[in-house]
């Protein structure tokens, strides 16, 4: 693997991939040709590809000296990670050259687990169909940075052998070092893998010395059949041989270490069991003779182990039934209408008294020899008919004018970034953009909020939302086309970007009278084959503000300072460090940014009769799916579990939920309790649908249980959210899972269920009450993120508006 999660791991960019292929020698070189217990002979042919979203043959199968010679020649790729075709292709290239053969055929894979995408039908696919053309795959991690659940997919099995911890780089003492007992291991499995599979009575037998003839004997004692020899010379008939005794059976024995039995015993697996027979002397070759039964031959090959039986998963929970038709709706009006006149007769007839506001208007006066007015509908106040415009389209809060004002987002969409944090990206510019009021109406005005937005990755590949574009004419439009902007994943040309930026939105489309601000969100590093003396390329230009936000990417990795400096052009006020992309959409981030880009706003309120301060509808315009994990074992207590379902009933009436099954915008809630393990209640998948909601939660019954977690949140994403063709969440969703619970909990499967969620882009948030909870528990189901961990004393707590408003701040 020599995508971007690898080239750009380790500082200096590229030296991990340098270790990789210091390693591949090393390997390489430790495969000697030798005589293998005095009974095969193993000679070896290598050949290599290198992979990222492509893939690079950059060795055929060869001598050992030619493949060194090819490997030194490598450059990093860079880009995304499309392991299943890399896998494809290795099986493609192995059965070309040696379909049919007797050889033994086995593929080392070093990456890190990770992947951008699966185009061709997923790593376990490929690896099984590698496996089925008799491809035996070792899966060995670059470094500790790796996704676990990818590397054991890639793995042939049994995983005890293929995956194993192997390991290109490991940290000793503080300092990183080859791991060459990694490849000591995996070549001792290659020669006894090749070793059981060549220890055959047909290439090991001799041609027998010819006998005489003899009389016919007695018929033996019949024997096994035995595989037949090497065709010896024709010779008389012989003597009936001697029937031998029956040897005494080998010590059966049965060890977790497979390592410690390669060297001493031939391993057998059965049934997920392990049986080791101790190795006999060779026996004496008979004379071959014709009509007597012979011996009994050796022990077939052991199968491959099969795969034991698990316990069933729960089936996906059912579509909700259709709603009932709603019944017709009262015309609705802001205040009772007049009561008409009577029906005209002949006569001065009176009009009827105009109806009142309040819940019901007055009944008009009857006119004169007419009939009595109609009963006034119910009424609505200014007030009621504001809030009611306001929620739907906005049009009634009070607007922020920040004067002429350019901005220009450039924002990372390399593979690093991964595809949950390209998304809080976008909604932070949403986010921001939503606060800095009135955009210009036309983009040609000399007042007004214009926005630009840059996404970079590998050269070539910068898009752009311009300054000048004319369709981008409202917000709406604006948040339009920002969500409709799609991760790259490819190599990183940061500074590249910077100069793209001003030479294709800036410079041309440049307002004579506007301030503009250029606001960079990276990680800090970026591909050396970039020139990085374009790192100050907008610190060339008076006028132009750059504030660069400096973000730890995927793998934890801390951003690069001395680059941002650079950006900034050495303004360290204009510098924002953070540890995670959730940072990014934090309120008080906003808030303070807000303060940068608009110093003095002017706040303009229309003449209402009722005044509302400048809000932003919760999760606005974007998709938004929130699963809920309940903890419900005996610690939570009745009166929280109570509780609860309040505080999740007020969640869904406080966020804009989605308005149909399939609108790509807005919430949408599922709720799931767990309690031990495999024992997960659904009160509902997701859903937008109040009445969904209400109805599962007043049938939600407390479990009073256990506690497991890990299981839990290993059920929630095959069933909640799905995978391929099941998927039931919204294509650019951002999938975000809360966890009520103390933490006390079995942990045995807790780590990969985390690494699940990592390697699904899901973001978290932890709700913890009471004094006695498991900070480390908390603190990893947070992703590592204390700021994502919500703590009360009660339950009931929570439902106060101070803490109950900071939560939905933070999820949207």
């Amino acid at each position: 693997d020599t995508s971007e999660t690898i080239a750009l791991q380790e500082p200096p960019p590229g030296s991990l991939v340098e270790s990789i292929k210091e390693f591949t020698k090393i390997f390489v070189q430790k495969l000697a040709e030798e005589e293998y217990r005095s009974q095969i002979r193993i000679t070896w042919s290598i050949g290599g590809l290198h992979f990222s979203q492509t893939q690079v043959v950059f060795s055929q199968f060869t001598t050992r000296e030619n493949f060194i010679r090819n490997l030194g020649r490598i450059t990093y790729l860079g880009k995304g990670t499309y392991t299943d075709c890399a896998l494809k292709n290795m099986t493609h290239q192995i059965t070309r050259n040696y379909a049919g053969s007797k050889d033994v055929l086995f593929s080392v894979v070093i990456t890190d687990g990770h992947v951008t995408g699966s185009p061709c039908s997923g790593i376990k696919m490929m690896s099984d169909k590698a496996l089925d053309q008799g491809v035996h795959i070792f899966s060995v991690a670059a470094s500790r940075s790796i996704d676990e659940l990818g590397m054991r997919e890639i793995a042939s099995s049994p995983l005890e052998v293929y995956r194993d911890d192997y390991i290109v780089m490991e940290i000793v003492d503080g300092k990183p070092k080859l791991s060459t007992k990694s490849i000591d291991r995996i070549i001792k499995v290659m020669k006894y893998q090749a070793y059981l599979q060549c220890y055959k009575p047909a290439c090991m037998e001799v041609p027998g010395i010819p006998g005489r003839k003899g009389a016919s004997g007695p018929k033996g004692v019949k024997g096994n059949r035995g595989k037949m020899g090497l065709k010896g010379h024709k010779g008389k008939q012989g003597d009936p041989g001697i029937e031998g005794s029956i040897g005494q059976p080998g010590l059966k024995v049965c060890s977790d270490s497979f390592s410690a039995l390669v060297s001493k015993h031939v391993v057998f697996y059965f049934n997920n069991s392990c049986f080791a027979f101790a190795q006999g002397e060779n026996g004496f070759k008979g004379e071959k003779v014709r009509g007597d039964q012979g011996l009994p031959g050796p022990r077939g090959e052991p199968g491959e182990p099969g795969v034991p039986g698990g316990n069933g998963t729960l089936g996906n929970p059912g579509e909700p039934g259709p709603r009932g038709e709603p019944g017709p709706s009262g015309p609705k009006v802001r205040r009772g209408d007049k009561g008409r006149s009577g029906f005209s007769y002949p006569g001065p007839g009176e009009p009827g008294q105009p109806g009142q506001p309040g819940d019901r208007g007055p009944q008009g006066e009857a006119g004169k020899d007419g009939d009595p007015g109609p009963v006034g509908d119910p009424g609505l106040t200014d007030c009621d008919v504001m809030t009611y415009m306001r929620e739907t389209c906005g049009c009634c809060d009070c607007e922020k004018y920040c004067g002429a004002l350019d901005i220009v987002f450039v924002i990372d969409s390399s593979e690093s970034i991964g595809l949950t944090n390209f998304t809080l990206e976008k909604n932070f510019i949403i986010n921001t953009i939503n606060r800095l009021g009135s955009m210009a109406s036309d983009p040609a005005s000399l007042t007004g909020t214009r926005v630009g937005v840059v996404q970079f990755s590998h050269k070539g590949t910068f898009e752009a939302i311009r300054l000048d574009d004319s369709t981008i004419n409202s917000m709406s439009a604006f948040k339009t086309a920002v969500r409709n902007l799609q991760w790259i994943a490819g190599g990183t040309f940061m500074p590249s970007a910077l100069k793209f930026a001003y030479d294709h939105l800036i410079r041309e489309s440049k307002r004579a009278h506007a301030k503009v601000s250029v606001v960079v969100v990276t990680d800090g590093r970026f591909d050396p084959a970039d020139d990085d003396s374009l790192l100050r390329y907008l610190c060339n230009y008076p006028g132009v503000e750059v504030n660069a936000i400096g973000v730890g990417d995927m793998f934890d990795k801390k951003h690069d300072s001395e680059t941002l400096v650079s950006v900034a052009c050495n303004n360290k006020n204009r510098i924002t460090e953070m540890k995670q992309y959730a940072d990014l959409v934090a309120e008080s981030f906003i808030e303070r940014l807000e303060t940068v880009l608009c110093p003095d706003p002017v706040i303009k309120c229309p003449d209402l009769p009722c005044k509302s301060e400048l809000d932003v509808a919760p999760c606005v315009g974007r998709p938004v799916d929130l699963v809920f994990l309940l903890d419900g074992s005996e610690r939570l207590g009745t009166e929280n579990f109570n509780h609860f379902r309040s505080f999740v009933q007020q969640v869904a009436s406080t966020l804009v939920m989605a308005k149909t099954r399939n609108d790509q915008n807005w919430a949408r809630l599922a709720l799931i309790e767990f309690g031990k393990e495999n024992e997960n209640e659904v009160a509902f998948p997701l859903t937008h649908d109040s009445n969904v909601i209400s109805t599962g939660l007043s049938r939600l019954t407390y479990l009073d249980s256990s506690s497991s977690t890990g299981p839990a949140i290993l059920h929630a994403i095959d069933n909640i959210m799905g995978k391929g063709n099941t998927r039931k969440t919204r294509r650019g969703a951002e999938v975000s899972f809360v966890f009520v619970t103390d933490g006390i909990t079995n942990t045995s499967s807790l780590d990969k269920a985390v690494s699940a969620m990592r390697r699904e882009q899901i973001t978290s948030t932890v709700i913890a009450t009471g004094n006695d909870v498991d900070q480390q528990v908390l603190t990893k189901l947070a992703l590592e993120s204390q700021e994502a961990i919500f703590k009360a004393p009660k339950f009931s707590d929570l439902l106060e508006s101070s803490l109950f408003d900071r939560f939905i701040r933070w999820i949207c």
